[in-house]
């Protein structure tokens, strides 16, 4: 056989992508029966998940208002409702090695929310998905420095500034 002729086979072998080692879960709460668009949201997600270097699973939760406020009171004190809440899993909880955490999103406030910063229903929530995933990817927004670094990668993974000039 000719060495050309073998490299061209070569050459034209498929090169076969491995399969993702974690999972991407969507999961709704209560009523809600459906999460939207969620095959256009995991291949966003596993995009800025790779570029994070933090390919582990993660959990997005869509939930009423109610059940996020709820949580929002438990876990950090504050009673209302708020867009989106993130929860990282520390080494203590089983399971951490393969679980970065969860994300849960009200649903019915992001929709409400989605004009106030020039969104669609969808636009606002790929926002607030990648805005939950920065989190578990160590971002925070606390401190005015901190929050400039954040919404930083977060305009810079989405490729527009939804927050014009909103501090």
């Amino acid at each position: 056989m000719d060495p050309a002729s073998s490299k061209n086979k070569a050459s034209k072998k498929t090169v076969r992508k491995a399969a993702p080692k974690y999972n991407i879960e969507f999961l709704c709460e209560g009523e809600i029966e459906a999460f939207p668009y969620k095959d256009k949201f995991e291949k966003m997600a596993r995009e800025l998940l790779a570029e994070e270097d933090k390919e582990k699973d993660v959990n997005i939760v869509l939930c009423s208002d109610e059940f996020v406020r709820e949580m929002n009171k438990n876990y950090r004190g504050l009673d209302k409702v708020t867009d989106v809440l993130s929860f990282e899993w520390h080494e203590e909880i089983p399971g951490a090695d393969e679980m970065l955490g969860e994300i849960y999103i009200a649903r019915d406030q992001v929709k409400r929310q989605a004009p106030e910063y020039g969104n669609t229903f969808y636009a606002e929530m790929k926002r607030v998905i990648v805005h939950g995933l920065l989190h578990l990817s160590g971002y925070d927004h606390i401190k005015a420095a901190d929050r400039k670094v954040m919404r930083a990668r977060e305009c810079e993974f989405l490729g527009l500034d939804p927050y014009k000039e909103k501090d």
